[in-house]
Protein backbone atom coordinates (compact mmCIF):
# COMPACT_ATOMS: atom_id res chain seq x y z
CA UNK A 1 0.00 0.00 0.00
CA UNK A 2 2.78 2.43 0.92
CA UNK A 3 4.48 1.81 -2.42
CA UNK A 4 1.28 2.62 -4.33
CA UNK A 5 0.79 5.87 -2.42
CA UNK A 6 4.39 6.95 -3.02
CA UNK A 7 4.20 6.21 -6.76
CA UNK A 8 0.91 8.10 -7.03
CA UNK A 9 2.33 11.10 -5.19
CA UNK A 10 5.42 11.09 -7.40
CA UNK A 11 3.39 10.97 -10.62
CA UNK A 12 1.14 13.85 -9.55
CA UNK A 13 4.02 16.01 -8.35
CA UNK A 14 6.27 15.69 -11.39
CA UNK A 15 4.18 17.22 -14.14
CA UNK A 16 2.39 14.06 -15.18
CA UNK A 17 -1.02 15.32 -14.06
CA UNK A 18 -2.42 15.84 -17.57
CA UNK A 19 -0.80 12.77 -19.04
CA UNK A 20 -1.91 10.28 -16.40
CA UNK A 21 -4.33 11.67 -13.85
CA UNK A 22 -6.88 13.15 -16.24
CA UNK A 23 -6.88 10.04 -18.41
CA UNK A 24 -7.27 7.84 -15.34
CA UNK A 25 -10.24 9.93 -14.18
CA UNK A 26 -11.92 9.45 -17.57
CA UNK A 27 -11.42 5.69 -17.36
CA UNK A 28 -12.72 5.72 -13.79
CA UNK A 29 -15.89 7.46 -14.94
CA UNK A 30 -16.41 4.84 -17.68
CA UNK A 31 -16.01 2.02 -15.15
CA UNK A 32 -18.51 3.67 -12.79
CA UNK A 33 -20.97 4.06 -15.68
CA UNK A 34 -20.68 0.36 -16.52
CA UNK A 35 -21.43 -0.57 -12.92
CA UNK A 36 -24.41 1.79 -12.82
CA UNK A 37 -25.84 0.04 -15.89
CA UNK A 38 -25.15 -3.41 -14.40
CA UNK A 39 -26.91 -2.56 -11.14
CA UNK A 40 -30.06 -1.69 -13.09
CA UNK A 41 -30.30 -5.44 -13.80
CA UNK A 42 -29.09 -6.95 -10.51
CA UNK A 43 -28.84 -6.23 -6.78
CA UNK A 44 -25.25 -7.31 -6.13
CA UNK A 45 -22.32 -8.58 -8.15
CA UNK A 46 -20.48 -11.58 -6.77
CA UNK A 47 -17.26 -13.20 -7.89
CA UNK A 48 -13.90 -14.42 -6.68
CA UNK A 49 -11.81 -12.12 -4.53
CA UNK A 50 -8.62 -13.06 -6.39
CA UNK A 51 -7.68 -15.02 -9.53
CA UNK A 52 -5.94 -17.69 -7.46
CA UNK A 53 -6.51 -19.22 -4.08
CA UNK A 54 -4.51 -17.88 -1.16
CA UNK A 55 -0.81 -18.58 -1.01
CA UNK A 56 1.11 -19.53 2.14
CA UNK A 57 2.11 -16.65 4.41
CA UNK A 58 5.30 -15.02 3.20
CA UNK A 59 5.32 -16.91 -0.12
CA UNK A 60 5.15 -13.89 -2.47
CA UNK A 61 7.16 -11.32 -0.56
CA UNK A 62 9.95 -11.38 -3.13
CA UNK A 63 7.54 -10.96 -6.06
CA UNK A 64 5.49 -7.77 -5.55
CA UNK A 65 4.10 -7.97 -9.10
CA UNK A 66 2.50 -11.33 -8.32
CA UNK A 67 1.04 -9.86 -5.13
CA UNK A 68 -0.41 -6.90 -7.07
CA UNK A 69 -1.91 -9.25 -9.67
CA UNK A 70 -3.79 -11.06 -6.91
CA UNK A 71 -5.58 -7.77 -6.14
CA UNK A 72 -6.92 -7.41 -9.68
CA UNK A 73 -10.52 -8.42 -8.85
CA UNK A 74 -10.76 -6.08 -5.87
CA UNK A 75 -9.72 -2.96 -7.78
CA UNK A 76 -12.95 -2.14 -9.71
CA UNK A 77 -15.21 -1.53 -6.68
CA UNK A 78 -13.13 1.18 -4.96
CA UNK A 79 -12.16 2.61 -8.34
CA UNK A 80 -15.86 3.17 -9.06
CA UNK A 81 -16.55 4.25 -5.47
CA UNK A 82 -18.66 1.17 -4.74
CA UNK A 83 -18.89 -0.82 -1.52
CA UNK A 84 -17.41 -4.28 -1.56
CA UNK A 85 -16.50 -7.02 0.86
CA UNK A 86 -14.89 -10.41 0.81
CA UNK A 87 -16.15 -13.43 2.72
CA UNK A 88 -14.72 -16.94 3.01
CA UNK A 89 -16.35 -19.46 0.68
CA UNK A 90 -14.13 -22.55 0.71
CA UNK A 91 -10.66 -24.00 0.64
CA UNK A 92 -8.38 -25.27 -2.10
CA UNK A 93 -6.79 -28.74 -2.17
CA UNK A 94 -3.97 -27.50 0.11
CA UNK A 95 -6.40 -26.19 2.72
CA UNK A 96 -5.85 -22.52 1.85
CA UNK A 97 -8.87 -20.18 1.84
CA UNK A 98 -10.89 -19.00 -1.15
CA UNK A 99 -12.65 -15.63 -0.98
CA UNK A 100 -15.99 -14.55 -2.42
CA UNK A 101 -16.31 -10.85 -3.23
CA UNK A 102 -19.69 -9.11 -2.95
CA UNK A 103 -20.09 -5.68 -4.55
CA UNK A 104 -23.11 -3.46 -4.04
CA UNK A 105 -24.52 -0.38 -5.71
CA UNK A 106 -23.97 3.13 -4.41
CA UNK A 107 -25.58 3.54 -0.97
CA UNK A 108 -26.76 -0.10 -1.00
CA UNK A 109 -24.44 -1.36 1.72
CA UNK A 110 -27.33 -2.85 3.71
CA UNK A 111 -28.42 -4.98 0.74
CA UNK A 112 -24.86 -6.15 0.11
CA UNK A 113 -24.32 -6.99 3.77
CA UNK A 114 -27.67 -8.81 3.82
CA UNK A 115 -26.60 -11.02 0.91
CA UNK A 116 -23.29 -11.81 2.65
CA UNK A 117 -25.15 -12.57 5.88
CA UNK A 118 -27.55 -14.96 4.13
CA UNK A 119 -24.58 -16.72 2.48
CA UNK A 120 -22.95 -17.17 5.87
CA UNK A 121 -26.20 -18.47 7.36
CA UNK A 122 -26.42 -21.07 4.57
CA UNK A 123 -22.78 -22.19 4.85
CA UNK A 124 -20.19 -22.69 7.54
CA UNK A 125 -17.09 -21.52 5.67
CA UNK A 126 -16.70 -18.52 7.99
CA UNK A 127 -16.33 -20.87 10.96
CA UNK A 128 -13.59 -23.05 9.46
CA UNK A 129 -9.91 -22.38 9.94
CA UNK A 130 -7.40 -22.78 7.11
CA UNK A 131 -4.49 -25.15 7.55
CA UNK A 132 -1.03 -23.68 7.83
CA UNK A 133 1.14 -24.74 4.95
CA UNK A 134 4.92 -24.40 5.04
CA UNK A 135 6.65 -22.42 2.32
Amino acid sequence: MKRRILVGTYVLSHGYYDAYYLKAQKVRRLIAKDFTEAFQRCDVIMGPTSPTTAFPLGAKTEDPVQMYLNDIFTIPAPLAGLPGLSIPCGFDAKGLPVGLQVMGNYFAEAKMLGVAHQFQRATDWHRRVPTETPL
